[in-house]
């Protein structure tokens, strides 16, 4: 098997920019829902375009119809305010989180054949840990260019 072309080269960018130009419409030989699209919209953009292959798109077709349904699912026995429905019986609730519960772990297997799942978004989880350490620095750091005495930018002024 070849070696992927490195994305730092000139060929890897070509290419990717190529593969940017695609449409990626779900396969037409999957049914996908008008209520499913949005769901679609969502997986197809976790991946650069250049990324997805044509049975990664197959996998993202019934990832996308599996959280439509678990989110179909989740609503059909509960109000807007969160409280179950009156005229629903105990049963059908049951079985509905059941359901719901079978549709999260298939959710959860598709993203992980997908190479969604955290570890392979962020890398190992010791490299996860320092980046969020600097970033929580970074975030909880005062305005660098507020004191820095230079003079350079402009600064709102308070008029008295």
């Amino acid at each position: 098997m070849a070696r992927r072309q490195r994305i730092d080269s000139a060929t890897g960018a070509v290419a990717t920019m190529a593969a940017a130009a695609r449409d990626l419409s779900p396969p037409a030989h999957i049914a996908l829902r008008p209520g499913d699209m949005p769901f679609w919209d969502c997986v197809i953009s976790e991946k650069p375009k250049s990324e997805w292959t044509e049975s990664d798109l197959l996998v993202a077709a019934n990832l996308a119809r599996a959280m439509a349904d678990a989110e179909m699912l989740s609503t059909m026995s509960v109000g807007q305010r969160g409280n179950v429905k009156g005229k629903i019986k105990q049963a059908f609730v049951i079985k509905s989180i059941s359901a719901v519960d079978k549709l999260a772990r298939r959710i959860v297997t598709l993203r992980r054949a997908l190479g969604l799942d955290n570890r392979a978004k962020n890398g190992e989880q010791r490299d996860v840990t320092k980046r969020r350490g600097i970033a929580q620095e970074i975030e909880a750091a005062h305005n660098p260019i507020a004191a820095d005495g230079d003079d350079l930018l402009a600064r709102p002024s308070i008029l008295q």
